[in-house]
This record gives structure tokens, C-alpha cells and sequence, in this order.
């Protein structure tokens, strides 16, 4: 069911690749039609593709948008004014989701694969009530979804790659280098210096890979289950969620962290690519102060 989750990504990519290669007031018109179209096909083929045919389309992407050369087009004509209806493709999205989860945890079905094709399905459904609530032609909705594609650029890639980084670094053997340098600096008996490192690589390890859940495998491996949870014994549910918490208070200080912090900033046009973190930053620290002091409590109390 996934690969026809991504067949339909990969369709929709192309129709954006062909509005733009037909746009001539697009100011890069060829290679930023190019970069949707290479992207259209590894998301839509790109398991039936050989492994060095998909590699070198990745390198062509990574050429493409790091040369400067995928840029967003001329702003389309507004999408015509509406009610309060037009919230409905909106809530359709999550809504798709949750009945999708209830479904899958009801049947016993994998739940992660039945929130994506929630996800998917909620889409398409937000594309035709959008469609049938605005009355604008389909073309019109296409080139609005291919200017907000092309203003994003390869940022809508980002948390898709920086994701995969966990499982990359625990076969790597990350989480054992992780353990035996907080080893050198702290006994195995010092619970609270214990729980301080664990929060400082999380938090750390989120900021560098701009992913919480790339962190936490490593990080779980590393420090929180050989260090924290079997020596002391402590609620591995309650401090594994703490230990995941913390990631928030690296990504929300992260450029790493695109869906958060550079993608506001692209939507909102926003002079400072800083912006946004600036603001987060105190939001941060009182999360990453407030999640320690009760791990501590939690595993000396």
C-alpha cells in the first residue's frame, strides 16, 4: 500500500514539474522543472530504478539546488474567497489520520503505515473539497501547490533525510561510542551526572541531525537504557518520553531542523533566516531546565 502512497506522491510531483517546465515568466524555468521531475521520478519508481541510476539522480538534485538554480515562480492569480467552508480540506487531513490509526489499532494493523495512508488519503480528499469549494480550475489549484513546492525547494526533503539519520547512526556503532566517552567523565554510579549527560546528547544530537527521532535511537543505545534504566531500574516508559522530550529544546535552536525553523521562515517571506529561532530560544532552555529537574526527581526520588 505504501508504494502506492508514493506512486501518487511521485504523480503529483510531475504535475508540478510540467506546470513549471510550461510556465515561460518562470524565472528558472528548465532546471526547477527539472529538479520536481527527477524528484517525481525516485519518489514514484524508484524502487524499480538500479541502485546507481537512483544515486546519480540524487547527486543531480543536490547539483540542482545547491547551484541556486530551483527558484519559485511568479505568484498566481488568488484562489477566490470563501467562507468558513474552506476550513474543511484543512480538517480532513488530521481527521483522515485519526480514523485511519482507530482502523489499524482495531484490525491489529501496523499503526505507522496506517497513519501515512491516512495521510495520503486525507490529502486527496483536501485537493477535492478544495477543488469544489473554490470552484477554481484545477490548474490554478496545481500552480498554487507547485509556487508553494518551489518556494520551499529542497527544505521539504530535509526531515525526510535527517529522519533516516538515526538508524544510520546505531549501525554504526554511534550509541557505544556515545557511552564509553560520557564513561570516561562520569562514574557509573552518579545517577544525577548520569541524567545530565543523557539530556545534553539528546538535546545536542537533535540539533546536529535537526530530528528527535534520529537522536533518540542513539541516544537510548548509548546512554538512557545501559546507564540510566537497567542499573537503577527506573519507569523506562517515563523517562524514555523525557529523554525524547528533551530533542525539542535542540531543534527548536536548530537551522538543522527545516520543518520548524526554515520553512516558517520561506512561508512567511521573513528577512532574518534566524528569525524563528531567535524566538525560540528561551522556549528551549525553560524545556530542557524543567524536563532535567524531573528526570533527576524521577531517578533519585
Amino acid at each position: 500500500m505504501l508504494e502506492a502512497v508514493y506512486s501518487l506522491v511521485g504523480l503529483m510531483l510531475l504535475w508540478f514539474a510540467l506546470l513549471t517546465l510550461g510556465d515561460q515568466e518562470h524565472p528558472r524555468r528548465l532546471p526547477t522543472g527539472a529538479f520536481w521531475l527527477i524528484l517525481g521520478i525516485l519518489f514514484g519508481a524508484g524502487s524499480l530504478l538500479p541502485h546507481w541510476l537512483a544515486g546519480l539522480l540524487v547527486v543531480a538534485l543536490v547539483l540542482l539546488d545547491g547551484l541556486g538554480l530551483v527558484k519559485a515562480g511568479p505568484t498566481p492569480p488568488s484562489l477566490p474567497a470563501g467562507s468558513a467552508r474552506l476550513t474543511i480540506p484543512i480538517l480532513l487531513m488530521p481527521a483522515s489520520i485519526l480514523a485511519a490509526s482507530l482502523l489499524c489499532r482495531w484490525r491489529g494493523w501496523d499503526l505507522s503505515q496506517g497513519a501515512l495512508l491516512g495521510l495520503a488519503l486525507g490529502s486527496l480528499l483536501a485537493l477535492l473539497a478544495a477543488w469544489g469549494l473554490t470552484g477554481a480550475p484545477l490548474q490554478e489549484i496545481g500552480h498554487a501547490g507547485r509556487r508553494l513546492n518551489d518556494t520551499l525547494g529542497a527544505l521539504s526533503l530535509l526531515p525526510q533525510l535527517l529522519a533516516s539519520l538515526g538508524v544510520v547512526f546505531a549501525r554504526a556503532g554511534v550509541g557505544d561510542w556515545l557511552a564509553g566517552g560520557v564513561l570516561q567523565l562520569v562514574s557509573p554510579d552518579q545517577r544525577v551526572a548520569l541524567v545530565v549527560a543523557n539530556c545534553l546528547a539528546m538535546a545536542g544530537l537533535a540539533a546536529l541531525t535537526g530530528n528527535s527521532f534520529a537522536a533518540f535511537p542513539v541516544v537510548a543505545q548509548g546512554i538512557l537504557s545501559p546507564l540510566l534504566l537497567k542499573p537503577f531500574g527506573s519507569d523506562p516508559n517515563a523517562l524514555a518520553m523525557l529523554t525524547l522530550a528533551v530533542g525539542a529544546s535542540g531543534t527548536l535552536i536548530t537551522q538543522m531542523a527545516a520543518n520548524f525553523n526554515l520553512v516558517p521562515v520561506a512561508l512567511l517571506e521573513l528577512k532574518s533566516s534566524l528569525a524563528v529561532i531567535r524566538l525560540q530560544r528561551p522556549v528551549a532552555l525553560a524545556l530542557f531546565l524543567g524536563q532535567l529537574l524531573f528526570m533527576i526527581y524521577l531517578t533519585t526520588g
